[in-house]
């Protein structure tokens, strides 16, 4: 079932080259150089963390048996990462606010009466 993650991690692989190759399209020159870009640490990190995601939940999926081929790992190591994005706003929505004890702050910080 490992051979599925594999394909999970090169489908997030391939969904990420096509999301920054969009990206950079725009651009001019490299997107990810400092101080006009975030540095490439950060393209790093973001890639090793959908790949990561994508082979997480494709290696899940293989293990319920929901995962049959590896066409199918492939796809679903592509869309793994963008459901996951989802599902967590949805779910820090989900959250309520802190409450502020009854006092309502200004547009300046200080308290409005």
């Amino acid at each position: 079932m490992w051979h599925y993650a594999l394909w999970g991690f090169a489908g997030a692989a391939i969904n990420r080259a096509l999301v920054f190759l969009e990206a950079n399209r725009g651009a001019k020159g490299p997107a990810w150089r400092y101080p006009e870009g975030p540095g490439g640490q950060y393209f790093i990190v973001a890639c090793v963390l959908h790949c990561g995601i994508g082979a997480g939940v494709t290696l899940a999926a293989a293990m319920t048996g929901i995962i049959a081929t590896p066409l199918l790992a492939l796809g679903l190591g592509g869309v793994a990462p963008v459901a996951m994005a989802k599902i967590g706003r949805i779910a820090l929505d989900l959250i309520p606010p802190p409450p502020n004890n009854g006092e309502e702050q200004g547009g300046d910080g200080s308290n409005a009466t």
